[in-house]
């Protein structure tokens, strides 16, 4: 990453370019501050404050993985963003990304899990295959069959991640404004009126589509939050684990003491507006027995949250990054598993949005290829 010590100067006489980014999410923020490094004037929209409201990047624990069976594309991309959370953490003094490990509990003729232990290790990356007894002599009481490990898997944590950044976009002069009520390729009106930009960008999740026309469903993900409390010094030390097969995922905050468990599987076409947010009873108990299945001792665990997010996904499960034909730059269909590679898509984004060189080719994520229109695909969790 560039700048590190500060950002680039300007030559005498050169205006800077002037861009507004529409979505003030993980992907909205990290856009911003990129665009910020390659010298830009940057005005952010969005009718919450950074790391608070209703949009998807808003929630306590993601996962970080780098584990995607033989897809050597998103595997690279994953790599390239651990080491530029890495250098964020230098960048904002603190901890971001907590090196737990990623555990894919395997099944029987479960391609993914080997695909990804080949692939990786192909790469050159760490990974190992674990028996039963493996596991539980490095996670004492957990419990399962053979797993694959992703030695690069670990946590992220939202919240601190969204505040530092709000804190570092201030103190670089990113102007903060309230809800985009219109926009186009040069232009973004609030209620104060209609401002001039040389480019806008749109990272708006879930909203995206009240501007812009993209193949892509947001759909109703429930998500509840078990008080591990109990597990003491142990839980700083378990892994973020998943299956496949049933698409249920755990991921442990030792910082809040809970473990989140959610499914991955896409669930029921919503909207973020005007949802009640509430689990239901079977899902709740869905996720009850999917965590004492591999944590017998939290059977019994209180429930410290309910709550439901919006997977804004496309049908292929890759991200769009791309520009409209009039010209607005548009980062969308993240939900997921985008959190994990926000620096790497925000320095994309902010590349596409001025015209510099790209550092990589963006074809894969084109906002008009064939597969947005074709069957949904499982992606791995």
């Amino acid at each position: 990453m560039t700048g590190m010590k500060g950002l680039p100067r300007r030559g005498k006489g050169l205006r800077q370019t002037r861009v507004a980014v529409v979505g003030g999410g993980i992907m909205g923020a990290m856009t911003a501050a990129h665009l910020l490094e390659l010298g830009a004037e940057v005005t952010l929209y969005d009718p919450h404050a950074l790391g608070t409201g209703p949009g998807a990047s808003v929630d306590s624990g993601r996962s970080f993985r780098v584990h995607y069976g033989a897809d050597r594309g998103l595997i690279a991309m994953a790599v390239r963003s651990h080491g530029l959370w890495k250098q964020w953490e230098q960048r904002l003094g603190r901890p971001l990304l907590g090196a737990t490990g990623k555990l894919l509990l395997e099944a029987p003729g479960d391609r993914h899990a080997f695909e990804s232990w080949q692939t990786l290790r192909n790469m050159g990356l760490r990974a190992d295959r674990l028996s039963a007894g493996a596991v539980a002599q490095e996670w004492p009481g957990f419990l399962t069959g053979a797993a694959t490990v992703d030695r690069m898997g670990g946590v992220l944590e939202p919240h601190i991640i969204l505040d530092a950044l709000r804190v570092w976009l201030t103190n670089q002069g990113v102007h903060f404004r309230g809800e985009a009520l219109d926009l186009g390729p040069f232009h973004v009106e609030d209620v104060q009126g209609a401002r001039r930009f040389d480019s806008v960008v749109l990272t708006a999740g879930a909203w995206t589509r009240r501007w812009v026309d993209v193949e892509m469903e947001v759909t109703r993900q429930e998500l509840v939050y078990f008080d591990a409390s109990s597990l003491g010094d142990k839980l700083k030390h378990l892994p973020v684990f998943s299956h496949m097969e049933s698409g249920f995922y755990a991921i442990p905050t030792a910082r809040d003491g809970r473990i989140k468990v959610a499914n991955h599987h896409p669930g029921k076409v919503g909207h973020p507006d005007g949802d009640d947010r509430k689990v239901s009873p079977a899902f709740e108990a869905a996720a009850r027995k999917f965590l004492a299945t591999h944590l017998p001792e939290l059977e019994g665990a209180d429930v410290a949250r309910r709550y439901v997010c919006f997977y804004s996904g496309t049908a292929d499960r890759d991200f769009i990054l791309d520009r409209t034909e009039d010209g607005i730059t548009v980062g969308a269909g993240f939900s997921g598993h985008g959190f994990k590679f926000a620096p790497l898509i925000g320095r994309l984004l902010a590349q596409l949005a001025i015209g510099a060189p790209g550092e990589m080719d963006l074809e894969r994520f084109a906002l008009n290829r064939a597969a947005l229109k074709g069957e949904p695909t499982r992606l791995a969790v």
